[in-house]
């Protein structure tokens, strides 16, 4: 498994491939139209290029010469390493490749000097809250806040310490 870093030359490029893999995880697990509002409000490609100008590495992750998924990553200045993205194509769930791919960022972000990593996981995934309680993030807490247009950001931040 390799990770390939893109650019903000890429934007749109990485919105247009995360679209149909996030409208298929979040369309089930939230009310009409909510998760297409999300997606428009974080990772259009205006999303995407606000990402990069605040440090954030965004990029796709290959097995075996083929794209699987999506990454994304940010060392915060207070030294924790933030998770940002992790999404596979549905191809590719459940075959370990995702817990492989965590244990990447893990082993980037104690390379950086990093001793804790964390993540937000919507409330209602619990395939991905289930694969990373399994790889040791098991410092988790609820939030909830508002998103816009009545919805609301609704999960876990979950820690791993490393």
């Amino acid at each position: 498994m390799i990770f390939i870093s893109k650019g903000m030359d890429d934007a749109e490029e990485l919105s247009e491939y995360l679209h149909p893999i996030w409208r298929e995880v979040f369309d089930p697990l939230m009310s009409p139209g909510e998760a297409e509002y999300k997606f428009n409000s974080w990772y259009d490609p205006e999303g995407i290029r606000n990402m990069f100008s605040e440090g954030y590495e965004i990029g796709y992750i290959f097995e075996d010469d083929t794209r699987v998924g999506l990454y994304s990553y940010n060392i915060q200045d207070d030294g924790r390493f933030h998770i940002s993205k992790l999404y596979l194509e549905k191809a590719y769930r459940g075959k370990g490749l995702g817990r492989r791919a965590l244990e990447m960022m893990f082993d980037i972000a104690r390379d950086s000097g990093c001793t804790e990593a964390y993540l937000e996981v919507y409330h209602s995934n619990t395939r991905a809250f289930e694969m990373y309680l399994k790889a040791g993030m098991t410092d988790y807490t609820r939030y909830r806040e508002k998103a816009g247009n009545g919805y609301y950001r609704d999960g876990y931040t979950m820690v791993k310490h490393l």
